[in-house]
């Protein structure tokens, strides 16, 4: 999985830190890092929220 895909789920609050580290095999410090350096990029989306359509 594409670490900018598991490292956006965490920050929409779709999967905890730990699931997150999880995923990507990395510790508390190594995360802090990849959050840190990441947090610089672009949102995968130009629209942060997504609408369903219920049918």
């Amino acid at each position: 999985m594409d670490k900018h895909k598991v490292i956006e789920a965490y920050r929409r609050g779709l999967i905890t830190l730990q699931e997150c580290g999880q995923i990507l095999g990395a510790e508390k410090t190594q995360l802090d890092d990849l959050l840190r350096v990441d947090h610089s990029r672009r949102p995968l989306s130009p629209n942060p929220f997504l609408m369903v359509d219920p049918f």
